[in-house]
Formats: structure tokens, C-alpha cells, sequence
């Protein structure tokens, strides 16, 4: 018994006390769905059939995205999104409980009808508006109309959130919900000149070529992966000059601790939290004051999620490279494509003049395809292609199992592969094939051979 309570008690550690409350009002909303439908048996639905259950679940579903279900005075249509996501938490309800989910076929897979209807509500959904990505003149200008010291230590987060391309989670306070991504501690940054770390306290800190960030726990479930930041000698727009102010105004509260997150704050009696409301309110009267003549954008489309989508754009525009935009981001996927907004005029520069950089080009010639070149008459019948890698100067090059026959040794051509094709006998069975010589030609190390 020991260990199935500790398998329990590792199964409750694996999700968020979030996503359970997620899970739980997605669920009191199913049994709030029978109650209206007059369903007097299970809520697991045990004696019913799985039509009977699938066409319950469609229902239901379809009742969540009218805004039937919940408070009246939140009743309002719901996306496409939310509406299947309470339905696939009230499925995990049913694995939860040893029952087979409902919305799943006989192959495993979500049933046909399920996701039709969901691709159904995506066409009624407006196109989702994603936060703008900001160009450097926005941070700048947050930094040069901070005139007091919290609106210095915001603009400072915000600075040095960007080069590291930080979830507002991570730099910010938005609450007390639990989450998996924590907080960035003062002990997580560590400078270093060279391949010497300076200390926190030395007061040349700001002469630092580097900043490295270790970040802990994140959602993507990898731990303490940590990122570094080199000094761009900006003397204003600087990930090391940014930590270091953050660093210093931390250490120089009374009382301090390493393991304070950055967004504590003193001023001078009490201490407190800077927000993400806080930051949302900086960046969009920055983008306001600047103007929509200047960046195309206003203020209500930005927001704290606006900082992963300026590292993004602001990095592919520099033509790093995807990996690197990855890596430092911590996106495990190309998911941060998202962020890279093809309407900025600056995504498509010089697209049309590299476009004519081959002013023509040759598509290879499949061996069954056929031809209009009177110079090259093949009427063998579609036969098994092979593909080989050769080097131009090894001398023996055939597929295994298979001897060749015997053939005439032609005169080599600096530079080529001189290959012989024969025709397989035994289209299914390659190695059992004899084989006839059909001809010979003079390729480059690249070689296609028919077996």
C-alpha cells in the first residue's frame, strides 16, 4: 500500500494546483449539464453504449460553447478552443476513474465527429489577435521617461526581460496562482569577465561581458536551464546593464536575501510587488506617446506576452539563426514562429531580389517518366530505382547481395561516376535478379542505380 499511495501522491504532484481547479470546474460543469438533460444514471455514463456516450459529449460540448452551462451572468459564447478543452478535461475525469474516454474511436484517436464539430466552431471564431512584437525604441523610450525609482525598476525587468525572452511569470508578479514556472531569484543571475564569475557585490559589476540566467522550474518541465546574455556596449539598451541595476537595487533593500525574486521593491517604509499589470500599463503608453504613424501598432495591441514576440522578431531580423532564436528563448519546438509577425514591412526585405538569384534551374529526370528529348530514347519499362552515394574514387560500388555481371571497362571521365544500369528480372526480389546491360552513362557522384 505504501507504494500506491506514494505512486498517488506522485500522480497529484504532476499537475499544478491550477490545472485541478481547471479539471474540477470543467467538470462540475458536466455534472451541471446532466442535471439539465435529466440524466438520472452515472455521471461515467456505465449504462450507456459508446454512441450513446459520444452523441452526450457532442452535446454537451456544443451547450459549453453557447454559454449555457456555469453563472448566468458569464453566459457568452465561448471559442472553439475553450469549449473542447473542458470537454477533453471531463474525458481525463473518465480515464481518471477506470473508465474508457467517450470521445475516443476504436483506434484511439479523438472520434471524427468530435473533431469535425470543433473544426466547425474554429470558422465561426474571429482570428485570434496576437500580441504586436515591439521594436527596440519602445524599451528605450520606457527607460528614458522613468523618472522615478519604481518606473526605473520596471523599466529596467523590462529591459532585461526581452534579451532573455522571459514570460512575465518569470520576471513579474501575476498572482498567487500556482504554476510551473517560477520566479527569477537574485541567486539565478551570475555575471561573469571572462571565464571569471564576478561577484554580486564587487563594484565593477557593471563591467561585465556577460549575464547568465538560470531559470528553475518552467512549464516545458526542464530544470535550471540556463541562458547567457553577452554585453552589446549599448550604453542604454543592455542585458548586463539592466541585470546589474536590478541586482544592486535588490541588494541595497535592508534585510536582503538571494532568494528575493526581482520583482520585490522597497520604497523606503514597505515592500512590495512590481505587477504585470504594472508592465502592461508602461509598454502601451510607450507605444502610444510613440505614435501609430511610427509602428504601425496602438497601445491595446500589446501586452506583457508582447516580450517573447519582440525577442523573436528582433532576433530573425538580425538573420540569427533559428536555433539560436530557440535556444535562447526555450522553445522546444518552432512553435515561437508564431511570434514572428509577417506583416512587419522588414520580414519580407530583399525576399524578391533573392528570388532571382537562378535565373533558371533543371529538374532531374525520373528513369519512368517520360521524355520529349528526341536525344534520349528509353523504352524500358518502369523498373525500381536505388538510391546510391559513391565516391568518386572508390572502385567497387554495388548494393549488397547483388554481383554484376560482367561488363566492359569504358574510359573514365575526370571528375564523373561511370555507371552501368541493368534491368532486375524480379521487380519484388532486387537480390535474386541476374540482370542485362542496358547502357552506360558518365554521372556525378550523386548516382541513381536500377536494380
Amino acid at each position: 500500500m505504501d507504494l500506491d499511495s506514494g505512486a498517488a501522491l506522485a500522480r497529484e504532484r504532476g499537475v499544478t494546483k491550477g490545472t485541478i481547479t481547471k479539471h474540477s470546474g470543467s467538470w462540475n460543469l458536466w455534472l451541471e449539464f446532466l442535471g439539465r438533460v435529466e440524466h438520472r444514471g452515472s455521471p461515467f455514463l456505465d449504462e450507456l453504449g459508446p454512441t450513446a456516450q459520444l452523441r452526450l459529449c457532442g452535446a454537451f460540448m456544443h451547450a459549453r460553447r453557447r454559454g449555457d452551462l456555469g453563472p448566468a451572468t458569464r453566459a457568452r459564447q465561448v471559442t472553439a478552443g475553450s469549449a473542447r478543452e473542458t470537454l477533453d478535461n471531463v474525458a481525463t475525469a473518465f480515464v481518471e476513474n477506470n473508465r474508457a474516454s467517450p470521445i475516443l474511436d476504436s483506434r484511439g484517436k479523438v472520434h471524427q465527429h468530435i473533431r469535425r464539430q470543433t473544426s466547425g466552431y474554429k470558422r465561426d471564431d474571429p482570428p485570434k489577435q496576437h500580441q504586436k512584437a515591439m521594436p527596440p525604441i519602445v524599451f528605450r523610450y520606457r527607460l528614458r521617461m522613468a523618472k522615478h525609482a519604481r518606473a526605473r525598476a520596471r523599466a529596467h525587468l523590462l529591459g532585461g526581460a526581452v534579451f532573455f525572452a522571459m514570460r512575465s511569470c518569470e520576471y513579474t508578479s501575476v498572482g498567487k496562482r500556482d504554476r510551473k514556472t517560477r520566479a527569477i531569484e537574485v541567486r539565478d543571475i551570475t555575471f561573469m569577465l571572462g571565464n571569471r564569475i564576478i561577484p554580486q557585490t564587487d563594484p565593477r559589476l557593471h563591467l561585465a561581458d556577460s549575464v547568465s540566467i538560470n531559470f528553475g522550474d518552467q512549464k516545458s518541465e526542464i530544470r535550471n536551464e540556463e541562458v547567457t546574455q553577452y554585453n552589446n556596449d549599448d550604453a542604454e539598451f543592455n542585458p548586463v546593464l539592466h541585470w546589474v541595476e536590478t541586482v544592486r537595487r535588490l541588494r541595497s533593500y535592508p534585510g536582503f536575501d538571494p532568494s528575493w525574486e526581482v520583482f520585490k521593491f522597497f520604497d523606503g517604509t514597505s515592500f512590495s510587488k512590481i505587477t504585470a499589470r504594472e508592465i502592461i500599463v508602461d509598454i502601451r503608453a510607450a507605444v502610444d506617446c510613440i505614435g501609430y504613424k511610427k509602428l504601425g501598432f496602438t497601445g491595446r495591441q500589446v501586452g506583457t506576452h508582447s516580450v517573447r514576440s519582440s525577442f523573436a522578431m528582433m532576433a530573425y531580423l538580425a538573420k540569427e539563426p533559428v536555433y539560436t532564436i530557440m535556444l535562447i528563448g526555450r522553445w522546444s519546438s518552432d512553435a515561437f514562429l508564431r511570434y514572428i509577425e509577417k506583416q512587419v514591412k522588414e520580414f519580407t526585405r530583399g525576399v524578391s531580389k533573392r528570388m532571382l538569384t537562378n535565373e533558371t534551374f533543371f529538374h532531374v529526370r525520373g528513369f519512368s517518366e517520360p521524355t520529349d528529348d528526341n536525344n534520349y530514347n528509353d523504352n524500358t519499362t518502369a523498373r525500381t530505382i536505388t538510391h546510391y552515394r559513391r565516391d568518386i574514387h572508390t572502385s567497387s560500388f554495388w548494393p549488397p547481395r547483388i554481383t554484376p555481371p560482367p561488363a566492359p571497362n569504358p574510359k573514365l571521365i575526370p571528375g564523373v561516376v561511370d555507371l552501368c544500369f541493368w534491368a532486375s528480372l524480379d521487380s519484388q526480389h532486387p537480390s535474386r535478379a541476374t540482370g542485362k546491360l542496358l547502357e552506360m552513362r558518365s554521372l556525378p557522384p550523386i548516382v541513381y542505380l536500377t536494380t
